[in-house]
């Protein structure tokens, strides 16, 4: 019965998927993945499973590293590489403040914030650099309390929906911003929904890392139960689960529905 929810819902998604907005060069919204390149990357995925299924501090430093270590020898832009390392940095810090090391959060922040920069003189496009500097005010917010940077995550991403509509991740992170920001600061939970309807719809069709996968199921699941769909909730929150098994909104929805 789930599975047959669900599929209706695609199909219904797929239906409408047409009238998505375009970015100015006719590019259909979400349809660029500037990591596409990237989505095997080995370190990366041992490093995202460490921290996500909350295998420990240590562990996670240590695949940090070895992710450091080996990133330069894959294929890469430069600019792709030090994206992805600060990406990596910054869950890092995250996953350390979550862990009281704020020590440790801040370090990795700092350095997260170097590769971005290094990032840019390499040439990245504007919204995968964008999309990197927003997730840094939000984390930094989450480490130091800065109202400023707080705020500036919305601006932010405000721009970059604006301007670059066509990238993935700045369709996955727009969604995000809506589904979870209060009203007062531009929060839409209908709004957040249907991005990540679509955002499922073109990880169908074109494909996406497991980690943008799990972004999508746990977004869908979270928006399922904003919306009061509490079966539709519980399927994403399952296929979400599959994936990562410690984050603490999927297991909660789980849980509410399992009793």
């Amino acid at each position: 019965m789930k599975t047959a929810i669900r599929s209706v819902m695609l199909i219904l998604i797929l239906a409408i998927a047409g009238s998505a907005v375009f970015a100015d060069d006719g590019t259909a919204t979400g349809r660029v993945n500037y990591f596409s390149e990237c989505m095997d990357n080995a370190e990366y995925t041992a490093l995202l499973k460490s921290v996500f299924d909350d295998e420990g501090l240590d562990t996670a430093l240590a695949d940090y590293a070895a992710l450091a270590s080996a990133i330069l020898g894959y294929p890469y832009e430069e600019w792709q590489s030090y994206l992805m390392t600060a990406r990596a940095a910054m869950i890092v810090a995250r996953y350390a403040n979550d862990k009281d090391q704020r020590a440790v959060a801040e370090a990795y922040m700092n350095a997260a914030d170097s590769f971005v920069e290094t990032a840019k003189s390499f040439g990245a496009p504007e919204s995968a650099s964008g999309v990197l500097e927003a997730l840094s005010t939000s984390f930094w917010y989450l480490i130091d309390g800065s109202i400023s940077k707080g705020l500036a995550f919305g601006k932010i991403v405000n721009e970059l929906w604006e301007t670059h509509p066509e990238d993935f991740h700045v369709l996955l992170i727009t969604a995000d911003k809506y589904l979870h920001s209060p009203g007062i600061a531009g929060g839409n939970k209908k709004k957040g929904l249907e991005l990540y309807q679509l955002a499922e719809v073109i990880a169908q069709e074109e494909g996406c890392a497991v980690w943008d996968q799990f972004s999508i199921y746990a977004g869908l699941a979270a928006g399922y139960e904003k919306n009061k769909e509490d079966e539709l909730a519980y399927e994403y929150a399952l296929l979400a689960q599959e994936i990562y098994t410690a984050d603490p909104s999927v297991n909660e929805i789980i849980s509410s529905w399992e009793g």
